[in-house]
């Protein structure tokens, strides 16, 4: 197949895959011993220029719709053996799929000048009609063609094989997380499979590659998950020597790339450093402008029981019906742990908060523990925090008051609790009880300063946390940061002391 292939970069040359991307692709063609493929999805997330597109256009695609894919048995020393489809067969239909036009046409636009290099001579010899917009074979059924989100990919179509590209891109927003979904059913029910090619992902955008990337953190079989990246994450500060050893590091045996010139482009002023993490160095980063990295959030994840009468602190934000509410409780030490959550349930259209269950739940969580303090979001909630203020306060003493309203909006006061709450986090000493609701809540606070004139991070410069551009739910994350608040600044426990009995 590649015989007949030109190099990407110059077609006089000929297609030779470096010894890690003939690894790769022979990993991606293991079977078991009933022939079957081992791996029914790939990821390919490597740095940029590593040569992901040329690979899976030429080595894959390519030979998926003209090459000896099919297992035919094998060989008298036991190795597979190969063979292309037939008119018997299946027809192969070969999928390159993107989020809009410009980047599909990344891989099957290199595709496209590897056939037609040289008077069309790889087209020729592998029988195939190369039209601009789509492939077809000549002497047997099988056609290649880019789709994109915009276009979409039709239920049910015959697929055998599919490129999912550059799917850091593929955001629920854009449509690639429906294409994706679309793709790899489509291909599912003919036993085709599908590979991605991707950059590291800006964690907490829910891009397909960073979903792909947790289904292989959860162990699902049948994934050929294929990264490099340096051992340990780069830093601004580290010498040139160190930096090209990460270079070399996250892009291998691709000699084309100029460590050098890439080393200039990441010293330059104007490249933003979580993106040269990400394109050349490829590592995972959370992204811009949120307030907690989701990778140190989870690894704070700690489950644990909590006793009862346990001496804690509760968080509570509240809403009517667009938002969630949710109640969280958080021991002196720092871990914190969900009591309640209310949400609107799926499809519902006419949903208010129980309320009631939200006093019912606060109830137990009064008898059951021993709450030193609770702070509350008071907005559309004041006048339940009065009741609350007269059921559970121990008396009209300051020190007696366990519930008060801490209003979120009020950005100077509520500022303070979230660099508290960022601080604790960063150094560790926030652990949680890996609630995945809660995760979700709080990859999606995002960053906004008190004072938009102040510097982006001097070390001074306060942030309260809101929504992003995605308007996704933050609402378990600030009620986080309202029992953490409420845990670190709740008065020290005293065992209240039994009163003496008095005999006349």
């Amino acid at each position: 197949m590649l015989d007949y292939l030109p190099s990407p970069s110059d077609e006089r040359l000929p297609f030779v895959l470096t010894d890690e991307q003939a690894r790769l692709v022979l990993d991606w063609y293991r079977v078991d011993d009933r022939g079957e493929f081992i791996y029914r999805r790939g990821i390919i997330e490597m740095a940029k220029g590593w040569g992901k597109s040329p690979l899976v256009a030429g080595a894959m695609a390519l030979a998926e719709l003209a090459g000896p894919v099919i297992f035919d048995g094998w060989d008298a020393e036991g190795e597979p053996v190969g063979r292309q489809r037939t008119r018997g067969d299946m027809p192969a239909l070969v999928q390159i799929a993107a989020v809009s036009e410009e980047q599909a046409d990344n891989t099957y636009g290199a595709l496209y000048q590897m056939l037609v290099a040289n008077d069309h001579r790889a087209a020729k010899e592998l029988h195939i009609d190369d039209g601009r917009t789509r492939l077809y074979l000549t002497d047997r059924p099988g056609e290649l063609h880019p789709v994109t989100a915009s276009a979409g990919s039709r239920e049910g179509q015959r697929l055998t094989f599919a490129v999912l590209d550059e799917t850091h891109l593929w955001t629920p927003q854009n449509g690639g997380v429906k294409l994706a979904g679309t793709v790899r059913r489509n291909a599912a029910k003919m036993g085709g499979r599908t590979i991605e090619t991707t950059n590291a992902p800006r964690l907490g955008e829910r891009s397909v590659a960073e979903r792909s990337g947790s289904d292989v953190q959860r162990g699902f079989s049948g994934i050929l998950y294929y990264n490099r990246r340096p051992q340990y994450e780069p830093q601004p500060d580290q010498s040139d020597e160190e930096l090209l050893e990460s270079l070399d590091a996250a892009y291998g045996d691709a000699h084309w790339i100029d460590r050098a010139r890439i080393l200039k482009e990441i010293r330059d002023p104007s490249t933003d450093w979580d993106d040269a993490q990400r394109f050349f160095f490829n590592c995972r980063i959370a992204g811009t402008g949120r307030a907690v990295d989701p990778r140190r959030w989870a690894d704070l994840a700690a489950p644990k029981d909590v006793p009862a009468q346990s001496y804690i602190g509760l968080g509570f934000d509240g809403s009517i019906n667009e938002d969630e509410t949710w109640l969280m409780g958080c021991l002196p030490d720092g871990y914190s742990f969900v009591i309640g959550r209310w949400h609107r349930p799926q499809g519902a259209v006419d949903y208010t908060v129980p309320r009631l269950d939200v006093h019912t739940r606060l109830a137990w969580a009064f008898d059951h523990f021993n709450v030193g303090l609770f702070l509350y979001d008071p907005p559309k909630w004041w006048s339940e925090g009065e009741v609350w203020a007269a059921k559970y306060d121990r008396g009209k003493r300051p020190e007696d008051k366990r519930v008060l309203a801490f209003d979120t909006n009020q950005a100077r006061r509520f500022a303070p609790a979230v660099d508290r709450w960022r601080t604790a986090i960063r150094e560790g000493t926030h652990t949680h009880d890996g609630d995945p609701d809660l995760a979700d809540h709080v990859k999606a606070a995002h960053l906004k300063k008190v004072q938009l004139t102040a510097a982006e991070d001097d070390g001074r410069t306060k942030y309260v946390i809101v929504k992003g551009e995605d308007r996704r739910k933050i609402d378990g994350a600030v009620a986080d940061v309202l029992a953490y608040e409420a845990a670190m600044t709740m008065p020290e426990f005293k065992p209240r002391r039994p009163r003496r009995m008095v005999t006349l």
